[in-house]
C-alpha cells in the first residue's frame, strides 16, 4: 500500500515539476495554468529572455533548438503564424538579424519577418544598415513592427534628416512602398520596394533615374547636374543638348558608377564627392580627365589643341 502512495506521490511530484516550468531555472519564465506559456507569449516574451535568456534552456535545449518542449527558438517553419530568430537570439539578443535573418546583411527570405524585397541591394551593394531607414524602429520601439494574432505589421520607415534630397525643407515621405525625397535616389520617386528597378543593358541615361539637370528655380535636388562654364554657357547643358548630344555615359564610365564607394563616397553624402573618378576610360570616349580637362582630341570630340577646363 506504502508502495502505492509511494509511486503515486512521485508521478505528482514530477507532473507539478513539468506543469510549473520544468525546475527552478525558469522563475522568471511565465506560464499558464496547463503548463505552456500562455497564448500571448511569442509576442510578450522577450522582456523575460532578455532578463535572463539562459532561463530558457532547461525546456527548449542548451542551444535553442528544441529541448524537452520540442519547440526551438531557430524553428525553420512558422510558430503560431511567426517565424523569429533566424541566428542564435542570444548571439544578437538586441540586434535587428536575429529574427530578421542570418548573417550580416539581413532578410533574406520570403516571409516576415524575413522578407527580402530591395534588402539587399541596399545592405550588400550601397552600404546600408538597419538604422539608415528605420532610424529609432528597433525592439521595443513604438516603431518596432508590431506583431498581432492575425499577422505582423509593417515596420516604421523614417529616414534622418541626413538623407534629404533637398536643401529646402522638402520631408521625406513613403507611400505605397516607394520612398520620395530622398538624396539616395536624388529625390525621384522610387520603385516599390517589393519591385525591381529595371535597368536596360547598355542603358546610356541610366544616370537619370538619380540624377536630374538643375533648373533655374525652384527647389534644387542635391545631387542635381548644373556644372561647368564657358564663356557664360553651362557646360552640362551644352553637351546634353542638341548641340552634342552626348549620353552620361560619353563621359562618366559605368564600371565606376557601379561602385559606390567611388560613385558617392557614402549613402549619406548630400553632394557630389569625386565627380573626377567617374570620368574618363573605356568605353567612354575621353581617353583621360585630369585638373578639369578632358584629354580626348584622338576622337574628335574636340578640335583639335581645344580642351577647355570643365570648370
Amino acid at each position: 500500500m506504502s508502495h502505492i502512495k509511494l509511486s503515486h506521490l512521485f508521478i505528482t511530484s514530477t507532473l507539478a515539476l513539468v506543469l510549473g516550468g520544468c525546475g527552478d531555472k525558469n522563475d522568471k519564465a511565465v506560464f499558464s495554468p496547463e503548463g505552456g506559456h500562455p497564448s500571448d507569449w511569442i509576442i510578450t516574451h522577450k522582456t523575460s529572455a532578455r532578463a535572463d535568456v539562459a532561463s530558457c534552456t532547461e525546456c527548449h535545449g542548451e542551444k535553442y533548438t528544441g529541448g524537452i518542449a520540442k519547440v526551438g527558438c531557430m524553428e525553420p517553419s512558422a510558430v503560431k503564424g511567426f517565424t523569429c530568430h533566424f541566428s542564435s537570439p542570444v548571439e544578437n539578443m538586441t540586434g535587428c538579424i536575429s529574427c530578421h535573418g542570418n548573417g550580416p546583411y539581413g532578410p533574406y527570405g520570403v516571409t516576415a519577418p524575413n522578407r527580402q524585397f530591395a534588402h539587399a541591394r541596399h545592405t550588400a551593394l550601397a552600404g546600408v544598415d538597419c538604422d539608415t531607414c528605420h532610424e529609432k524602429a528597433g525592439t521595443g520601439t513604438a516603431g518596432h513592427a508590431k506583431a498581432t494574432g492575425t499577422g505582423v505589421s509593417r515596420a516604421t520607415v523614417v529616414l534622418a534628416s541626413k538623407y534629404n534630397a533637398y536643401k529646402a525643407s522638402v520631408p521625406f515621405g513613403y507611400a505605397d512602398g516607394k520612398c520620395s525625397n530622398v538624396s539616395c535616389h536624388g529625390g525621384t520617386l522610387t520603385p516599390a520596394w517589393t519591385g525591381t528597378l529595371v535597368v536596360v543593358s547598355g542603358d546610356k541615361n541610366i544616370c537619370l533615374k538619380c540624377h536630374e539637370q538643375r533648373g533655374t528655380s525652384g527647389i534644387q535636388p542635391y545631387n542635381s547636374y548644373y556644372s561647368g562654364d564657358y564663356s557664360g554657357t553651362n557646360l552640362h547643358e551644352y553637351h546634353l543638348g542638341a548641340a552634342v548630344n552626348a549620353t552620361c555615359t560619353d563621359c562618366h564610365r559605368i564600371s565606376t558608377l557601379t561602385n559606390y564607394q567611388q560613385h558617392y563616397g557614402g549613402i549619406s553624402a548630400n553632394t557630389f564627392t569625386a565627380p573626377q573618378q567617374t570620368i574618363g576610360e573605356s568605353p567612354t570616349k575621353i581617353g583621360s580627365y585630369s585638373s578639369g580637362r578632358c584629354l580626348n582630341t584622338a576622337v574628335g570630340c574636340h578640335p583639335s589643341g581645344f580642351n577647355p577646363s570643365w570648370r
